[in-house]
């Protein structure tokens, strides 16, 4: 099979659309676009009421089908008994009819590829692959909480299996190739596979900003610890009080500690400078993103070990020609060199990005300098195009060693 050729390809997710995975959506859209038969299988609906765009475009709910895990490891005692056994389980009602018809004549159940982003996720495909619903070689995507996070909360070696049976292991970072190879991987099966954003769909605009305007900050993203807000809200109360100018500072996203980091900003004094813009579409993301003169990612590494890979939202911002101030954490400096395309401190650290914010907006005339180092970069490294032209070329090749 050339890559040129149609692949049948299953695509594996924990939950599906999920509006903070662009990055799932590009490539499955991206994968579609070269002709390819996609599938998604999740885990779970969000049920999110915010939806990208593509889902609607590329009616990607038409190519979703759900497997819910409840009783997951009585459904898995069925192995021997085969396929139709398993199905058969009061747990598995829940299971699509046309899911279940792909199981039992088998036909549709087999792809070229099965392609699982996390390790968990891939964990599941691989049992269940394990008990004949799906066929096909398996190929996992580590981002970051299942390198981290879910192997610790799981009794024994969890990755253990999946090393052994994926033909492909794709960290999407140096960061975490290198753990995986501490964890006992294969070297032989790991790959470092960026993720990455549309460049055509980002244009560049540099950035301007005189003294007499408020400064304008941005941060995006999931209102989760890993994201490091609280510390970012610390730091714009702190670089307040060392310049001039008013500073604005809008957090787009969702999530659990919302209220806390609103007390954050009351406790700082600055609550009315601070904006909760709440869940938004990629799209709505990048019209948020025009106006803005800098993008904060004070990433931070969570106390229950979560971590980032590399946050999708930095290279959307440096492919808009965004300055951006972010931290030394997990693959991050893969993508921003210091000094070069944007700024790094280290993680946890609020007088540290004060300081470097206040340089920032004391400097705006390096901003062109950094912003074109950073498009340069993203064009090279991170377009998600060539990305999953390449994807797809490496899923040609792996179809053909079978």
């Amino acid at each position: 099979m050339h890559a040129s050729r149609r692949m049948k390809i299953g695509l594996v997710v924990g939950e599906f659309p999920k509006l903070s995975e662009t990055f799932v959506l590009q490539q499955i859209t991206g994968l579609i676009d070269l002709g390819h038969d996609v599938t998604v299988f999740a885990l779970r609906n969000t049920g999110e009421s915010v939806q990208h765009r593509a889902v609607t475009e590329y009616r990607l709910r038409e190519r979703a089908r759900y497997l819910e895990v409840r009783g997951w490891r009585d459904v898995l005692r069925g192995f021997r008994r085969g396929a139709r056994a398993v199905l058969a389980h009061p747990s598995a009602l829940r299971y699509p009819t046309a899911l279940k018809q792909r199981v039992v004549h088998g036909a549709q159940g087999r792809f070229d590829v099965l392609y699982c982003h996390f390790g968990h996720v891939a964990e599941h495909a691989r049992q269940l692959r394990e008990v004949g619903l799906f066929s096909g070689p398996l190929v996992a995507v580590f981002h970051g909480y299942d390198v981290t996070v879910w192997p610790s909360e799981v009794k024994g070696d969890a990755l253990a299996p999946l090393f052994r049976d994926a033909a492909l292991l794709l960290p999407i970072s140096r960061f975490w190739r290198d753990k995986l190879l501490q964890m006992g991987a294969d070297p032989g099966k790991v790959e470092v596979r960026r993720m990455g954003v549309d460049t055509r769909a980002l244009q560049f605009r540099p950035r301007s900003w005189e003294s007499t305007q408020p400064v304008q900050l941005v941060s995006v993203g999931r209102l989760v610890e890993k994201k490091g807000i609280a510390f970012a809200v610390r730091a714009v109360a702190r670089a307040q009080r060392m310049l001039d100018c008013e500073i604005h500072y809008h957090i787009v996203g969702d999530g659990p500690l919302r209220e806390q980091l609103a007390g954050v900003a009351r406790a700082e004094g600055i609550a009315k400078q601070v904006t909760f813009h709440g869940a938004r579409r990629s799209d709505e993301v990048a019209a948020l993103l025009e106006p803005m003169h800098i993008l904060l990612a004070p990433s931070v590494t969570a106390e229950n070990g979560d971590m980032e890979g590399i946050p999708v939202v930095l290279m959307e911002a440096m492919a808009q020609g965004l300055p951006v101030l972010s931290t030394e954490h997990s693959g991050i400096p893969e993508l921003i060199q210091h000094g070069h395309s944007g700024y790094l401190v280290t993680e946890r650290d609020a007088d540290a990005l004060a300081e470097a914010l206040v340089s920032m907006v004391r400097n705006p005339a390096e901003w062109l300098r950094l912003t074109t180092n950073a498009r340069s970069t993203i064009e090279t490294e991170f377009d998600t195009q060539r990305l999953t032209r390449e994807l797809a070329e490496r899923f040609s090749k792996l179809s053909v060693a079978r």
